[in-house]
């Protein structure tokens, strides 16, 4: 199960390295992301075993295409500077649906944390969409993907979680530093902590999914494959904000 979830996650990382070396086509970077973004909205819900799926799935679903369309379109004093704005709607929803479900209905506070959780995942995805428009996004891309295979293929051993938290983010560090080796305008120590920021955040995925057994099927192994990539673009984007200011 483990190979799968790697393999699908590795699939969609090439597909995101491929438009993002395409500057003329900034507006597949886009679409990949909302592609992204629709299999995530529809498999979060089933995996964490939401009991009314649907309206969390909608929910997920508009504000992430959302977000993605404001991103490429309507940039504001930050390229996400949107995504403040599509979350706090779809909080708003996920109570909303939550309350119109009835007060008999069962795991309302469940569903209201699944969803808060899928909005908030699904729309800071729409940083891939964001990188295509930033100078170092092809970079930002490349490094992130690499340290994502070495983290990746740390996560798919049989190693406890106590060894693969530590492990993950070392060799997904070192990994990121040496890409920047690459003619992408990218310094080893942005590299680095691009590598160690995605190594806790595989490291971590993988010790949840392993405990809650999560990933059971193939709603499973794409909403957690999606939820990495997605999670993996918001924190680099992020950092690499963040390191403009060093």
């Amino acid at each position: 199960m483990r190979i799968k979830v790697l393999f699908s996650g590795l699939v969609a990382a090439a597909l995101l390295v491929v438009a993002a070396s395409l500057d003329s086509m900034s507006w597949l970077m886009g679409v990949l992301t909302a592609v992204l973004q629709l299999i995530f909205a529809y498999t979060w819900p089933r995996m964490v075993r939401s009991d009314a799926p649907w309206p969390i799935s909608i929910i997920v679903a508009l504000c992430s295409l959302a977000a993605t369309a404001a991103t490429m379109f309507m940039p504001g004093g930050s390229v996400m500077s949107h995504s403040v704005e599509a979350i706090a709607v779809g909080v708003l929803l996920v109570f909303i649906s939550q309350v119109l479900r009835g007060a008999e209905a069962e795991g309302r506070l469940a569903g209201v944390v699944s969803g808060v959780s899928g909005v908030v995942l699904g729309v800071l995805g729409s940083a891939w969409a964001a990188s295509a428009l930033v100078p170092y996004g092809f970079g930002m891309t490349v490094s992130s993907v690499i340290a994502l295979l070495g983290a990746g293929a740390v996560a798919v051993t049989r190693l406890p979680n106590r060894i693969t938290m530590a492990l993950a983010p070392v060799v997904a560090a070192a990994l990121g530093a040496a890409s920047t080796a690459l003619p992408m305008d990218m310094l080893w120590y942005q590299g680095a902590i691009l590598g160690l920021l995605i190594g806790l955040l595989v490291g971590s995925l993988r010790a949840l999914a392993l405990v809650s057994r999560s990933v059971r099927n193939l709603s499973g192994i794409l909403g957690l494959s999606c939820a990495i990539l997605l999670m993996s673009g918001a924190v680099s984007w992020y950092a690499m904000e963040v390191l403009a200011f060093i």
